[in-house]
């Protein structure tokens, strides 16, 4: 049996029902979050709480009153699911109004929504499988503030889903020649001992892994420039990673069906980046 938490109660998953007049379900009016949690112990949650606090703020969406508790109902939702690793789910949306109108209502209370799913990796295995992942390259169709995490992710499903027949699990976007992220994950691409990422702009999501890894490598002495990378660079690139929350640092082995790696994996730095994450969570 799973459980979610849904405004003021825990409820069965398979019991959780919300109003088709919740402005979420009829706009995407809303944000999200989603947090790793490794032995029970949630990853990086202040920083991941900031940002859907941010989230928030862009949008004007009123903070639920369920604020001050969040830390307490996600400990006590991780112990009802009982997974040794999960992945948090937190979704707040404008709330339920009883009419439909574009311009909402400033006193509607927010909707909150917590569920927790077993999180299954092999990163935290003594013997892991390399993370290889095979991606194509799209012009990004999103909408111009990536910055914010929104529900509203139709530009990323339509491209994941017209990609999936084609065994491909990301895409590499760029805007104007420019990339900009993945679907589900931001990007970073090795030049030699280089390790470059696009710079934070309302094009592209400022990941919590993303900023995690900067900082890791950074203080192990590893090569970090964030920068604009052109397109035409990927021909360049000795590696290419995605990182996210979910996945936390995945290879690509292949760009629209072009091998990219060829070398053995304990020989990249995407390995020695895995490595410190592996010590860095499993002290």
């Amino acid at each position: 049996m799973s459980w979610a938490y849904l405004n003021n109660a825990f409820h069965k998953k398979e019991e959780v029902r919300i109003s088709p007049y919740d402005r979420g379900f009829l706009f995407g009016d809303g944000v999200y979050e989603v947090i790793p949690s490794y032995a029970g112990k949630p990853f990086l949650y202040e920083e991941h709480i900031s940002r859907l606090s941010k989230s928030l703020n862009e949008v004007s969406i009123n903070k639920p009153e369920q604020w001050e508790h969040l830390k307490s109902i996600i400990e006590d939702l991780l112990k009802k699911n009982n997974f040794f690793n999960q992945i948090i789910y937190i979704q707040v949306t404008r709330g339920q109004e009883g009419i439909r109108s574009h311009t909402p209502d400033k006193l509607t209370s927010p909707t909150l929504f917590v569920e927790s799913s077993e999180l299954v990796t092999d990163l935290l295995l003594t013997s892991y499988k390399p993370p290889y992942i095979n991606v194509g390259i799209e012009e990004d169709p999103r909408w111009s503030r990536c910055d914010i995490k929104a529900i509203t992710l139709l530009g990323n499903v339509m491209t994941l889903d017209n990609m999936s027949d084609s065994g491909l699990e990301e895409v590499i976007f760029y805007k104007d020649g420019i990339i900009t992220e993945g679907a589900k994950a931001n990007i970073f691409l090795i030049f030699g001992e280089k390790i470059v990422t696009p710079p934070v702009s309302k094009n592209i999501l400022s990941g919590i892994t993303r900023n995690y890894f900067i900082n890791l490598l950074s203080q192990n002495n590893f090569n970090i420039e964030e920068r604009e990378v052109s397109i035409n660079e990927i021909e360049e690139a000795d590696e290419i990673w995605f990182t996210s929350s979910g996945k936390v640092l995945q290879m690509v082995q292949r760009i629209n069906n072009k091998t990219l790696l060829e070398k053995d994996f304990k020989n990249t730095i995407g390995h020695k980046a895995i490595e410190l994450f592996r010590q860095d969570v499993l002290v």
